[in-house]
């Protein structure tokens, strides 16, 4: 048995990638999932993932959850779509004890989304001497962790952006894509994500402005969406033309002489707009001295790139584990924490 007991809540993409991660990991015990479809309620886990039987049995109850006493609970509910939910279950896990590494890009910066909700977790957190971590890879990582090592090769800069550019056509999430996101809806659709609307981007900007010294003027939200004159089908489904086919959002930190730019470019077709599908993947760009840009691309073998970033997502809170129980109580991110690394390992 691992010497870390874990929980795996919420099993959808990547709640699946981490569960199996979970199990594969011999230095980590399974010892509960929760799931919301009814027919994975009673299921035992490796068979959720593929897996050989654990003896974990899957269910739909919070309570059984803390009642397996698990160290940690990797948090993976769908937070844009029900933030308050999923914020009384992340207070009980953490009231209780248990630390929390949440994927949910609300919750990068809490205090900068929604600081009701920061105050609530960091009670909790005080009372049940746990700590909670929110992280991803865009948000969540990308800008956060790797912008600030860019900034040692700086002189001098006025603008750091920070881009995430991928084709969503492969994206399997018909909830996260249509009603999250506002694909396949009119302009005038309001989402959950972007507009006059606290920006879950936001996170990325005053995080990385805490990690480099930067103090934050203000934040402003952005969202700009592209119509398709045609009607696409993508793996979720069919979006009628004349609807939403491609979405550029974000936030932008004003930070005196800096200015934090990040913004969130996806597209269902590359025809839909085309300027901004030129370039796909993950980027950072000074604007100084040296001007510098960094590109990240995953699945460079033929993968799937939305398949390739969940899995990305997965493993980040995986393998976050050690660092958040070693911290502190209280409600972190990622500027808190020191740099941790992932563990190579070669699995069934």
């Amino acid at each position: 048995m691992g010497t870390t007991r874990v929980a795996q809540w919420a099993t959808g993409v990547t709640g699946k990638l981490a569960l199996r991660a979970v199990i594969d990991d011999p230095d980590l015990e399974l010892v509960g999932v929760r799931v919301y479809d009814p027919d994975k309620v009673g299921q035992d886990a490796g068979a959720l993932v593929d897996r050989p039987v654990t003896g974990v049995i899957s269910t739909e109850s919070r309570e059984t959850i803390i009642a397996s006493r698990p160290d940690i609970v990797l948090y993976m509910g769908n937070v844009e779509r029900h933030g308050e939910a999923c914020v009384e279950d992340i207070v009980e896990l953490l009231s209780a004890g248990i630390d929390v590494v949440s994927t949910g890009s609300s919750f990068i910066d809490t205090y900068a989304y929604n600081p009701a909700w920061a105050d609530r977790l960091e009670q909790a957190c005080q009372k049940g001497n746990a700590t909670f971590l929110g992280l991803g890879i865009y948000p969540g990582f990308y800008g956060e962790a790797i912008a600030p090592v860019l900034s040692r090769l700086s002189y001098r800069c006025d603008t750091i952006t920070v881009r995430e550019a991928l084709d969503y056509s492969g994206y399997n999430s018909p909830v996260m894509l249509f009603d999250v996101m506002g694909y396949g809806k009119p302009a005038a659709y309001e989402t959950p994500l972007g507009g006059d609307r606290p920006s879950p981007f936001a996170g990325t900007a005053t995080v990385l402005a805490k990690a480099l010294g930067l103090k934050v003027d203000s934040v402003s939200a952005f969202r700009e969406v592209a119509l398709t004159s045609r009607e696409i089908e993508v793996l979720a489904g069919k979006v009628p033309a004349g609807t939403v086919g491609a979405i550029r959002f974000g936030a932008k930190a004003d930070c005196g002489e800096v200015t934090i730019s990040v913004e969130h470019v996806t597209w269902l077709a590359p025809d839909v707009k085309p300027e901004w599908s030129q370039r796909r993947g993950y980027e950072i760009e000074f604007d100084g001295a040296p001007s510098m840009r960094l590109q990240l691309l995953l699945g460079i073998k033929g993968e799937d790139h939305t398949d390739m970033g969940c899995l990305a997502t997965a493993m980040h809170a995986v393998h976050a584990i050690p660092v958040v129980l070693a911290a502190t109580p209280g409600v972190k991110d990622l500027a808190d924490l020191h740099a941790f690394t992932g563990k190579i390992v070669v699995t069934v």
